[in-house]
């Protein structure tokens, strides 16, 4: 048995997986459906959550071109969800292919 501790998102990371969220309407609480800005912490968030709940949605080529501290963002929200696949169904995408059983 792992004695392994839970994941720590940094305030850097919490703020940003904020911004990936939607805040209106009858998507509230839900994953933003496409990436935010390629420059912004957000977007490394969003990647790192996608790389969990929806790699297909995931863009390798932004993440080559991710700055150091979005790596690190990226990495930390990466392994948050991670810990928290039981909100895969945030990803409206990932939820339409389960429920129709093609997940």
């Amino acid at each position: 048995m792992t004695n392994s501790t839970p994941v720590v998102l940094t305030n850097e990371a919490r703020i940003a997986m904020s911004e990936c969220v939607v805040t209106r309407g009858a998507k509230k609480g839900l994953l933003k459906a496409t990436a935010p800005p390629s420059r912004t912490m957000a977007y490394a968030a969003w990647q790192g959550l996608m790389m969990v709940f929806n790699p297909y949605k995931v863009s390798i080529s932004g993440m080559m071109f991710m700055s150091e501290e979005q790596r690190v963002i990226m990495r930390n929200c990466e392994a948050w969800a991670e810990e928290h696949k039981h909100l895969r169904f945030a990803d409206r995408d990932r939820a339409a292919l389960e429920t129709m059983g093609v997940w």
